[in-house]
């Protein structure tokens, strides 16, 4: 371990956003290899030599397409056009050069990928620009989302925050809870990889799956510009009538003269009539109740009680504006050797109904310069700004956005106080997440043989989510002599209520949110040829992480519920690793080892499980009652393998094990809460926690099919273990009672992929894909321990207990298909170049356990 070590420490980790070209020269008279032929990718400053055997290696290639170009004194020049080099994979290209004759000064050749990619170990897809703009998706994660295996971003049954994201080698991940920023411009984009079986050694803070992105440079020699614009005209987005529309459930009942002020059980509806609404006394009952109460300043007529009703229902529920988006992207040449490229995307969808606001609103500005120091010699800096406004989803201060129409229907179904939801504006709070990212990435090749990069990077989170203006209490309306305010709108932490009942203050616009999180990121790699069938890459990675934390829930009338998280932590982690890429015969072995080092960078309590310091009587002085030590230095090792090779020309198998870590999120790691009423501790965490590990392996086959078609079958199984799980701790007197982060959560996920494409054809192309997945999951030990060993043992032998450590296996299956219809250039202007794109999906239903509308002792679901 420590030769490891010391080897993988005298490198300058980067991670992987190129690809080579490879290949041998020979005589096409002979068969001979030919040594010291130039091979050039035309048009830039990359190439190499033939060695003594006619072989070459072009390294560092950023993905895209080329033309290659092969000369040799005496031999008449060899261009291959249409050279696609993807990220991490070599693209192989043999010359068989002609002796110069007179006629033959140049032979040019436009190059085809082979259906089956020797060099790929593990599942992947490569989705280059143009592919990327021949489908109806509208983001990276619904371009990737369409892939076997994959569900919006989660990547084989496991969580988005398990994802890694890559932006030209740059991650972009919030520190704060490890989900990725994905809100990049397509048009920018030159090619999207994602990885959703084994990966190498130089990822990682992964468990998942990697996203890697590679956007535009600029052309050298010219501007170029792309723009996508998607609109959708104002439209309703739920079924049936709206909320404030007379027949509505919360309207008519209060409205209709039949019932409205004799009430719905007057006889006047029939009792189909009566059970679609909800039952109303009728507005002459509640004048009357008025009257009694001897309070003579709401005293009103049952008519202007009905026209208060109304003025407390106004709220608009139409969507007067559309959806749409906006994304550009625009290069081109600063001088001679200098290049840039910049892109900008705006997203608005309209709220099902409006909230606090009445729209989600996203914004990305990204801009990249290139600049060529010298030959074999580069350097990149670039930035990006991001900006989610919206209303805030949560009402405890965890971050997250509304967006979606299910997502707002969600939190109006089979819950309280539905309609101070509805018509409300401040049951939720504004809500506004910044994102930003400022990295340079240089790149030495120190010969044709070896390259070195280092990448340094910062980047931010900022979120606020906190009321919006206080309510204006001056009256604004006149009914029967008594004025009323501006209500249901505005902020009003205070117990209001409607005319009819509608809580309109207090209870609302509880989150709390005012957290920064900064992130520095230093890190490089070396990628050397070191012969012909082995290419060997090491490197380090260093991250430091400013962690002010500050959320909860507030509620200034009822504060029983409030709560508080808060705290300034400096986490630390590195990370070593070293791979190698075997390539022999058509064989491929990629075989590496990572490092990864962690510390939370704290001092922590150590105590006893049950000690009347966390009770609320004590927990005032907890500092002297308890003492603290540093935290844990944490070290683990994480072995890789693929391993590729052919059975024929046009078929191959593989087969890829690793162990992959992630950190838990940043409240399993530093959250101390207290009781707000109380001062009681309810939840500690653990900042010695082990890192979360998924152990996954994957064996697959691939098949070419008529030289036009893709078939890939691949099976999987990943042990997930070491997750937070939270275990309830609990004195014999009942003191203490709190919650405590332990690493007992486990998962189980095994499934297949049965993938058929086609991305080449004049007339069709396109995929289908089907995914069965069966999901587990459970934790270890048991969920709540007791210092009564008597109710501790009539807990742990509790039949409905036991079974509820492990979840049944539920298979999870789903499939999706893509038909591009083209036609091709030839047929002229006006018919030629079409292209038609069809997506289609589909899912099985979940299984649900149905108890009556209730919950039934021992019955789990």
């Amino acid at each position: 371990v420590l030769a490891f070590v010391m080897l993988v420490l005298t490198a300058p980790s980067a991670l992987g956003q190129s690809g080579k070209i490879a290949g041998r020269v020979t005589d096409a008279a002979s068969g001979e290899p030919l040594p010291g032929v130039n091979v050039v990718i035309v048009g830039t400053l990359q190439g190499t030599s033939s060695d003594l055997d006619g072989y070459y290696t072009i390294l560092n290639v950023k993905p895209g397409t080329y033309a290659v170009q092969a000369s040799f004194v005496g031999f008449a020049r060899q261009t291959f056009d249409g050279v696609r080099v993807n990220i991490d994979l070599t693209t192989t290209i043999n010359y068989s050069l002609e002796e110069e004759a007179f006629g033959l000064e140049e032979v040019t050749i436009t190059a085809s990928r082979p259906v089956v990619q020797p060099d790929i170990s593990s599942s992947q897809a490569n989705i280059s620009a143009s592919e990327v703009e021949a489908l109806p998706a509208n983001s990276v994660a619904s371009v990737v989302g369409l892939q076997a295996g994959v569900q919006g971003l989660s990547v084989r049954g496991s969580g988005t925050s398990e994802l890694l994201f890559n932006l030209n080698g740059l991650t972009l991940r919030d520190e704060r809870d490890n989900s990725p920023f994905t809100n990049i411009s397509l048009a920018s984009i030159d090619e999207i990889q994602l990885l959703t079986g084994g990966f190498n050694a130089e990822y990682g803070q992964v468990r998942s799956g990697v996203l890697n992105v590679v956007t535009k440079e600029g052309r050298r020699d010219r501007f170029s510009g792309d723009a996508i614009i998607r609109y959708s005209a104002p439209a309703q987005k739920h079924f049936g009538a709206n909320a404030n529309d007379f027949n509505s459930y919360w309207i008519r009942p209060l409205i209709d003269s039949d019932v409205a002020f004799d009430g719905t059980q007057s006889g006047a509806w029939d009792r189909y009539t009566q059970d679609q609404y909800r039952n109303w006394d009728g507005w002459i009952a509640e004048t009357d109740e008025l009257l009694s109460d001897g309070d003579p300043s709401n005293d009103l007529t049952p008519s202007a009680l009905q026209r208060a009703f109304t003025w407390q229902y106004r709220k608009d529920l139409q969507i007067a504006e559309p959806d749409y988006q906006v994304d550009v992207g625009f290069g081109g040449p600063i001088v001679k050797s200098t290049r840039f490229y910049a892109s900008y995307r705006r997203d608005q969808e309209m709220y099902m109904i409006p909230l606090f606001t009445d729209r989600f609103e996203q914004q990305t500005f990204h801009a990249k310069v290139t600049t060529d120091l010298k030959p074999g010699m580069k350097l990149a800096v670039e930035g990006l700004f991001g900006q989610t406004e919206g209303t805030a989803s949560s009402r405890s201060g965890q971050p997250g956005v509304f967006r979606s129409a299910s997502g707002i229907a969600s939190q109006l179904s089979r819950i309280s106080f539905i309609n101070t939801r509805i018509f409300s504006t401040d049951y939720w709070t504004p809500y506004q997440e910044k994102f930003n990212l400022v990295g340079a990435t240089f790149t030495h090749a120190i010969n044709d043989k070896s390259f070195y990069e280092v990448r340094m990077a910062r980047s931010q989170s900022k979120y606020d989510a906190n009321p919006g203006r206080l309510r204006d209490a001056s009256p604004v309306v006149t009914f029967g002599g008594i004025g009323f305010d501006e209500a249901p709108f505005g902020f009003q932490p205070a117990p209001t209520f409607g005319v009819d009942g509608m809580r309109t203050g207090v209870g609302m616009s509880n989150s709390r949110d005012s957290t920064f999180i900064a992130n520095y990121n230093l890190r490089g790699d070396i990628t050397s040829q070191m012969n012909r069938v082995l290419q060997v890459k090491t490197g380090i990675e260093f991250n430091v992480t400013d962690s002010e934390v500050n959320y909860g829930r507030v509620d200034a009338f009822l504060p029983s519920s409030d709560e508080q998280s808060k705290w300034d932590e400096t986490p630390i982690r590195g990370a070593a690793y070293t791979q190698g890429k075997l390539e022999f015969r058509g064989m491929v072995a990629n075989l590496g080892l990572r490092l990864d080092f962690f510390t939370a960078g704290t001092d922590w309590y150590t105590y006893d499980p049950f000690t009347p310091a966390f009770s609320a009587r004590l927990s005032a002085g907890l500092d002297t009652l308890v003492t603290r030590e540093s935290s844990d230095a944490i070290f683990t090792l994480s072995p890789r393998l693929g391993v590729s090779f052919p059975i024929t020309t046009s078929s191959k198998l593989f087969f890829n094990y690793g162990h992959f870590r992630k950190l838990p999120t940043s409240d399993n790691l530093y959250l101390l809460r207290f009781a707000s009423s109380t001062g009681q501790i309810t939840r500690i965490a653990n900042p010695n926690n082990p890192l979360e590990r998924t152990i996954a392996y994957e064996i697959g086959f691939e098949q070419s099919l008529f030289g036009q078609y893709l078939l890939r079958l691949a099976g999987y199984y990943k042990d997930v273990s070491l997750q937070p799980y939270l275990v309830e701790y609990t004195s014999r007197d009942g003191q203490t009672s709190y919650f405590q982060s332990e690493p007992n959560s486990f998962e189980d996920i095994r499934g297949f992929e049965v993938t058929l494409s086609r991305n080449r054809g004049r007339w069709v192309q396109g995929f289908v894909n089907y995914t069965y997945m069966v999901f587990t999951s459970g934790y270890f030990g048991f969920r709540r321990i007791q210092e009564n060993t008597t109710a501790q043992r009539i807990f742990e032998n509790d039949d409905t207990e036991r079974r509820r450590a492990s979840s049944r296996p539920v298979p999870q299956p789903y499939a999706r298909a893509n038909l591009d219809v083209l036609v091709p250039s030839e047929y002229g202007r006006l018919l030629g170049d079409w292209r038609v794109s069809f997506i289609g999906r589909w899912q099985a239903g979940s299984k649900y356990t149905w108890t009556g509308g209730g919950s039934v002792p021992g019955v789990i679901n």
